[in-house]
């Protein structure tokens, strides 16, 4: 088996090596948890000699001892040797000192031995090797053990133990395609890293067919693992567990999942609980259903059990199900009838699917497919499937089954199938495949809200690339052929915003928060980011995160990318954090964002302090563009380049990329103009002030054809830039003033910045309060953007639940903000705040 991943273990195995002076290290894992491969790595990577611990050697007292001193180097082994041939009727106590203190007075070069199963070894080198190894400082001698769970044992207590952990997800993909072969599909690869669940010994031991493998058969669920006897390790797991726990986790392990209320019925018959299975954590409960919680565990519970045993199961599992459960029933009775037929296991794949258990969903579909289905119904439960899975955000599932779903005599069908397919490309492929529109053609026999749903689709996924103008293009066609509506005229105000070209539909009514369907709210608050109100396009995001039942993963991805740009374009440096916190907390495993989305997460990180991983994403995302052909968005990496140059304090580069965004990209975009007061200050700062005060007259020229609150306030501090030479503090004070407490704190903070750089010497500091202070008034200046918001709206009166509502905020963190602002000031209660605000106190 090839040895993938465990840089966390081979890091700290090196630590441990590099010391010199003489460490040891034990790496605790399950059984097939890796730990002889990891041995392997170590001792090639160090050059060291591999101690193989057999159980057969532990009748032999001190066969480990002498096994770990053949490792050393001629020196320590022949002293060790020593030692053991003095010492054969000494107590061990007295052999582990006599080995300590031999080892500490021979003199040597670095020596490394490495040690696989060492709680496998004899009892009496247990005892005198923890006593040595805990005692190596100074030795020059270092020791990297592995060993299996030592629960409730205090051997090596003395050693540094670093729990093995499975492999992560993307490693186990790479362990099984290093296994199944290259060619693997895509999605077998990540059915088989699921149903592993990061265990190196059940991906070892799996067997597939090449068929199986590539995706041209249906996998033989549960899948198997190779003919293996249990290791000794095992068996005494196995004998650990309750023995009324047996039958019940063998029920669980011949089905993906069983009734939670006929488990308990089992469980009752046997005398067990299941919450006792449920608090050791050997099986999860969810809702009406339950599972074996180590999906790596069930296999190898499964593949432990003989053909009569299954069949024995099996016939009691059907029993247990008849009735309220058609699906589970199904399941097990195609083990007893192979020829039953299997549309029912079918159906309850796209039941599974729409409630969160997508690979318990994959298991009884393939279980079906490899069965009889009638050819229709076999079309429409496999659209049906891959569309539960790609809102479920499993998209290379979804796209999986939506394959094998052939073409579908059904309209409706096939435009399902078509917006799931549109849906699934662009997140496994990052492209949008306008192919699919084929589909909303006149007289293909689709519904025209399926076809506007389609057409919106396309156009949404062509503005989150940049694509303007194929955006505009599907709008117009939606209106072509008269199946525009309320999703396309908000998709059309989006466009034109945008500086697209189409038609008009309608007047955007943009509906309350929690009344729309989740595409239309996202449109909604698509809309409302344009016109700069981001509370409303926070109260409709949020609104649509709190809705119950829960919205399926697709719509929680959508609007939580949109709550991070909200806040990105608002310029609320920790809510933008928490809220890509909370967006990538949405990511399945194995998820590779788009260069769309490292956009606004290049944006995200330019808005802390210190801007440190937005150059790394800002690479990453060209990257990404240019391989997903998504070069509209390369502008807006250069765009992002320069304010990363500004904020650092290379005006030159900034000017020079600040240009290339603005010369490859659209002035009608009013993101340009976002930009051109940035060109100015780079290009003043640079010393190029004609070049600057060019480039002024032009954003005054953009800024009169769109009037916009942001662009008045940009505008502004690019007057004051230029205006700063002559004038100096005075022309940040006059902008300062201007700045309401709902403005976006992103541009008062620029404004900060440019006084700051364009102004170094300039004592009197940051800008001040939003507002004129009046004389004896407390100087804000030293607040930050969110806490001058509180400030302002605890002057107009507002308590803290208002204050809270006001800003779309929680109370708790409006507490927090006011402790932050009194300790600032010097005060103690909200009284003084006010008093001082009003010049009440001197």
């Amino acid at each position: 088996m090839p040895f993938i991943g465990r840089e966390r273990e081979v890091r700290v195995a090196s630590d441990l090596v590099g010391s010199g002076s003489g460490s040891a290290g034990l790496f605790v894992g399950e059984s097939g948890s890796g730990k002889t491969a990891l041995a392997r790595e170590l001792a090639a990577r160090h050059g060291a000699v591999l101690v193989t611990v057999s159980p057969n050697e532990r009748m032999w007292p001190l066969s480990g001892l002498t096994a770990v001193a053949a490792a050393l180097d001629d020196g320590r082994r022949a002293a060790v040797d020593g030692v053991l041939a003095r010492g054969r009727d000494w107590p061990e106590h007295l052999i582990a000192e006599e080995v300590s203190r031999t080892l500490h007075l021979v003199r040597g070069g670095a020596c490394v031995v490495v040690i696989d199963d060492l709680d496998d070894m004899d009892s009496a080198s247990i005892t005198v090797l923890s006593y040595v190894f805990g005692r190596l400082r100074g030795t020059g001698v270092s020791v990297l053990a592995t060993s299996g769970t030592l629960e409730e044992r205090h051997d090596f207590a003395g050693m540094m133990q670093t729990r093995i952990r499975r492999l992560s997800f993307d490693e186990s993909v790479d362990l099984a395609r290093s296994a199944l072969g290259d060619a693997s599909a895509p999605a077998v690869l990540r059915i088989v890293a699921e149903l592993s669940a990061g265990d190196p010994g059940v991906l070892a031991g799996l067997r597939l067919s090449a068929a199986e493998a590539t995706g041209d058969e249906p996998l033989n669920v549960p899948l198997r693992l190779s003919d293996q006897a249990p290791s000794r390790r095992q068996r005494r797991e196995v004998r650990a567990l309750d023995p009324r726990w047996g039958e019940l986790l063998d029920l669980l392990a011949v089905g993906p999942v069983y009734g939670t209320d006929r488990l308990r019925r089992a469980a009752r018959e046997s005398g067990a609980d299941v919450d006792d299975l449920v608090e050791e954590g050997l099986v999860v409960v969810r809702g009406q259903l339950a599972r074996i919680a180590d999906p790596a565990r069930r296999l190898r519970r499964h593949a432990g059990l003989g053909a009569d045993d299954r069949r024995r199961l099996h016939a009691r599992a059907a029993d247990d199900h008849a009735g309220a459960y058609p699906a589970i029933r199904g399941w097990h009775g195609s083990f007893l009838e192979p020829h039953a037929d299997r549309e029912p296991l079918l159906a309850g794949a796209v039941l599974l699917a729409r409630e969160g258990e997508a690979m318990a969903a994959v298991e009884f579909a393939e279980r079906a497919l490899a069965g009889d289905i009638d050819e229709a119904l076999r079309s429409r439960r496999l659209v049906d499937l891959g569309e539960a899975l790609v809102f479920g955000g499993h998209d290379e599932l979804g796209q999986h089954y939506l394959r094998r779903a052939g073409a579908s005599s059904d309209p409706d069908t096939r435009a399902r199938g078509a917006m799931a397919r549109l849906r699934a490309l662009s997140v496994v492929d990052h492209v949008v495949d306008d192919s699919v529109l084929t589909h909303v053609a006149p007289g293909v026999g689709a519904e025209a809200a399926a076809s506007e749903r389609l057409l919106c689709e396309s156009a949404a996924l062509h503005l989150h690339r940049g694509e303007v103008h194929l955006a505009a293009e599907r709008i117009s066609t939606a209106v072509e052929i008269g199946v525009a509506s309320t999703r396309t005229a908000l998709l059309a105000h989006m466009t034109r915003e945008l500086g697209g070209h189409c038609p008009e539909v309608s007047p955007v009514h943009l509906i309350e928060a929690g009344e729309s369907p989740a595409d239309e709210a996202i449109l909604t608050a698509g809309v409302q980011l344009l016109r700069e109100d981001y509370a409303s396009a926070r109260q409709t995001i949020r609104a649509q995160l709190d809705r119950r039942p829960r919205l399926a993963p697709l719509w929680r991805e959508h609007l939580l990318r949109q709550l991070v740009t909200a806040e990105v374009r608002a310029g609320d440096p920790t809510a933008a954090r928490e809220a890509v916190t909370a967006w990538q907390h949405e990511w399945l495993p194995g998820r590779r964002p788009d260069a769309a989305s490292t956009l606004i997460l290049a944006a995200a990180a330019l808005l802390e302090t210190p801007p440190s991983r937005t150059a790394e994403l800002v690479r990453q995302g060209r990257e990404r563009a240019r391989r997903e052909r998504a070069t509209a968005l390369l502008p807006w990496f250069c765009a992002i380049d320069g304010l990363l140059a500004l904020r650092e304090g290379r005006p030159a580069d900034a000017v020079d990329q600040l240009r290339t965004a603005q010369a490859t990209a659209p002035d009608a975009d009013p993101a340009v103009m976002r930009i051109a007061a940035d060109l100015v200050e780079a290009l003043w700062l640079a010393g190029r002030r004609a070049e600057a005060l060019h480039e002024l007259d032009r954003l005054e020229r953009l800024a009169a054809a769109s009037p916009r609150r942001w662009t008045q306030l940009a505008l502004a501090r690019a007057r004051a830039v230029c205006r700063s030479a002559h004038e100096g503090a005075a022309a940040f004070s006059e902008v300062a003033a201007l700045f309401r407490p709902d403005d976006a704190p992103f541009e008062r903070e620029n404004l900060r910045l440019a006084r700051l750089r364009c102004l170094p010497d300039d004592p009197t500091g940051a800008i001040r309060a939003l507002t004129p202070a009046s004389e004896g008034s407390l100087d804000t200046g030293a607040l930050s953007p969110n806490e001058q918001d509180i400030v302002a709206l605890v002057e107009r009166g507002l308590r803290n639940r208002e204050i809270a509502a006001a800003l779309y905020i929680s109370l708790r963190t409006v507490e927090l903000r006011l402790t932050g602002i009194y300790r600032k000031l010097g005060i103690t209660s909200r009284v003084q705040l006010i008093a001082h605000l009003h010049g009440a106190v001197g």
